[in-house]
C-alpha cells in the first residue's frame, strides 16, 4: 500500500510539472507572436529587428534579455557579426508582461530558433523589476555575451540565417502601404466632418 502510495505521489508530481511546462511553453510562444513581428517568425530577423536564431545575446546571460524586456533597447547592437540600427525607436519595453509571461518568451526564445540556452524562471524577472521605468538599454550596457556571467556554452546553431541581408532597409511596398493607408484614414475623416 505505501509504495503504490508512493507510486501515486510521484507519478502526479510528474504530471503536475509537465503540465506547468506545457503551460509555459503555450504562454511562451502566444507571447512571441509579437516578437515575431520584427525578429521574425522563424527568428530570422527582418529589417526591424536582428535575429534571435543563433544570437550570443539570446544564449548569453539571461539578465540582458530580462532588462530588455522590462527597460527596452535602442542604438545599434551587433549580432553574430552584424552590426543593426535599422529601427531609429529600438524596441520598446515590455513591462507590461507578466513575470510568467516574460519568463515563459524568454524561456521560448532560448529553447527554439537554433538556441539552447537556460530557462528563464518568473523569479529571475521579479528580481529584476526594478529596472523599470528607466531609460531604454544600450548594447553598451548589458553583459557582454562571452562575459563570465553567461551561465552555459550554447551548443554550434545552424548557419542557415547568415545570408540574411541586414541592410536592406523597410521594404517600399510597406511604406507605400502605410502612405496609402494614411491617405484613405485623410479622407475618411475629411467626409465625416463634411
Amino acid at each position: 500500500m505505501k509504495i503504490t502510495t508512493l507510486f501515486l505521489t510521484l507519478a502526479f508530481a510528474s504530471l503536475s510539472s509537465l503540465h506547468a511546462q506545457g503551460e509555459a511553453d503555450k504562454i511562451g510562444r502566444q507571447q512571441y507572436m509579437l516578437c515575431g513581428a520584427c525578429h521574425g517568425q522563424s527568428g530570422e530577423g527582418t529589417a526591424a529587428a536582428p535575429p534571435l536564431a543563433g544570437s550570443e545575446w539570446v544564449n548569453g546571460p539571461a539578465e540582458n534579455l530580462i532588462r530588455i524586456q522590462l527597460r527596452g533597447l535602442h542604438g545599434p547592437i551587433k549580432v553574430k557579426g552584424v552590426e543593426y540600427s535599422n529601427f531609429p525607436a529600438g524596441m520598446i519595453a515590455m513591462a507590461y508582461q507578466t513575470d510568467e509571461q516574460i519568463a515563459a518568451v524568454l524561456t521560448f526564445v532560448r529553447k527554439s530558433f537554433g538556441n539552447d540556452a537556460p530557462a528563464v524562471t518568473p523569479a529571475e524577472v521579479t528580481a529584476l523589476r526594478g529596472e523599470v521605468g528607466k531609460p531604454q538599454l544600450t548594447q553598451a550596457d548589458l553583459i557582454p555575451p562571452n562575459g563570465t556571467a553567461a551561465t552555459s556554452q550554447p551548443k554550434p546553431v545552424s548557419n542557415k540565417y547568415d545570408d540574411l541581408d541586414a541592410s536592406s532597409g523597410f521594404p517600399t511596398w510597406a511604406m507605400g502601404l502605410i502612405a496609402l493607408l494614411i491617405l484613405a484614414g485623410g479622407f475618411v475623416l475629411l467626409k465625416r466632418k463634411a
